[in-house]
């Protein structure tokens, strides 16, 4: 069965003001933080993007600094200093983070260019609002 225009539409409008991601986001962050009010918790995790977009600051998300430095200590239980292009690859994706159009990453990503990548993926990711 074909979609409506009207569907289509609203498909549209829906993809193009990144209504979706908003939601998911904003949903991710309540379930996670679970915080006694959440009404207002919703509220100002939508002035915190705002304020983000203005003064190009991080815009809310569920992965901070600790977490990605967690993350790559898993990965480096040797303490080589790097991890390889495809612990990588796979970092990326379980933060959520889509690979499709990223290019080939070197053989050995060292903490502070893991960081420095994961923080611009995340920044695009949680910037939930038309460019």
């Amino acid at each position: 069965m074909a979609a409506s225009s009207r569907e289509v539409e609203c498909e549209e409008y829906l993809r193009e003001h990144k209504i979706i991601d908003l939601v998911n986001n904003l949903t991710s962050l309540l379930l996670y933080h679970r915080p006694e009010r959440p009404r207002e918790f919703l509220i100002s995790q939508l002035e915190k993007l705002k304020l983000a977009r203005i003064a190009d600051l991080d815009y809310p998300c569920l992965f901070d600094e600790s977490n990605v430095e967690a993350v790559f200590g898993m990965l480096d239980p040797a303490g080589q200093g790097y991890i390889t292009g495809t612990q990588y690859t796979e970092a990326l994706k379980t933060l959520g983070i889509d690979i499709t159009s990223l290019p080939a990453p070197p053989e050995k990503i060292t903490l502070e260019v893991f960081k420095h990548d994961v923080r611009i993926h995340l920044k695009k990711m949680s910037a939930t609002f038309k460019a």
